[in-house]
């Protein structure tokens, strides 16, 4: 049975501070989001991008998944912070905090390339993981309702045809844009880059003055433990949360415990998605500004 437990071990209370104090720190981060233009200045590579490959534009991509990151990070202050108060789900808020790493990482895989044809090229390899998601989606769809009884089978019919016609529309603009810059259509149709490899990629720190250097491993391995947390997993939740020997069990050596949310991992992964959603809205205000 789940029960509110009060932290007293040491260590908890120094990482609860820490997880606290990056909560107070999102109201900052999603201010400076709420500034950013919706529309990329003349001049700006953005909006160059989006010329050149319009109506398939990359800002409308950019600016749809930056506010996944922000307003995933609005609902885990809601979910941890409610009433100035810090409270720790088992569960609920890694999924959360997957989704704003996994949003920020793609908006900076999306941004970084200095070179206008591999920033277009991955946001047609990003639209085509979409389409193809959508497609198949439509026709999970239809196939639920034919397998009802008394469907009406024109309506089906038209739905079908619409479905390969958006696919089909999708697809020749793609290739339309990837022909005008002379990017294979093998290397569209790749896909979007998986995403423990995304992370790792976008997510190194190179050493500054006044830190080390972080891999991108750190950034992957915590990508790893939060998706295996965002899914019904008995071994995850065991290895990944704080356990509190209550009493010894029978003779069989069934041991009677309370597992709660390790704060630890939780610190860490709230670390690296704010860097990581600092880094992109930056990254944003980078691209969409003027060129000088």
């Amino acid at each position: 049975m789940a029960e509110p437990v009060e932290v007293t071990d040491e260590e908890e209370l120094v990482q609860a501070a820490e997880i606290r104090r990056r909560l107070e720190q999102a109201p900052i981060v999603l201010a400076r989001y709420e500034r950013l233009p919706a529309v990329p200045a003349l001049g700006s590579d953005v909006a160059g991008d989006d010329i050149a490959t319009a109506w398939m534009t990359s800002s409308h991509l950019v600016n749809a998944t930056l506010l996944m990151a922000a307003d995933n990070m609005r609902a885990l202050g809601v979910l941890l912070f409610s009433n100035d108060r810090l409270s720790m789900p088992l569960y609920a808020h890694y999924p959360i905090l997957r989704s704003i790493l996994e949003a920020s990482a793609l908006v900076k895989w999306l941004l970084e390339p200095e070179e206008r044809t591999e920033r277009v090229t991955r946001m047609l390899r990003t639209r085509w993981s979409d389409s193809l998601h959508d497609r198949d989606l439509k026709r999970e769809e239809v196939a639920t309702v034919k397998a009802m009884t008394g469907y009406d089978a024109e309506e089906v019919s038209r739905a079908e045809v619409a479905i390969a016609g958006r696919y089909a529309r999708d697809v020749a603009k793609m290739r339309e844009i990837s022909e005008a810059f002379s990017i294979p259509h093998a290397v569209v149709k790749r896909g979007r880059a998986p995403w423990v490899h995304m992370v790792r990629a976008v997510c190194t720190v190179a050493e500054g003055a006044d830190w080390i250097a972080v891999p991108g491993e750190y950034a992957a391995s915590t990508w790893r433990a939060l998706s295996g947390l965002s899914h019904p997993s008995y071994g995850g939740v065991v290895n990944s949360s704080s356990m509190q020997r209550i009493a010894d069990g029978s003779s069989d050596g069934t041991l009677l415990a309370r597992f709660s949310a390790d704060l630890g991992v939780t610190q860490r992964a709230i670390e690296v998605a704010w860097n990581t959603t600092q880094e992109a809205i930056e990254l944003v205000e980078q691209r969409y500004g003027t060129r000088r």
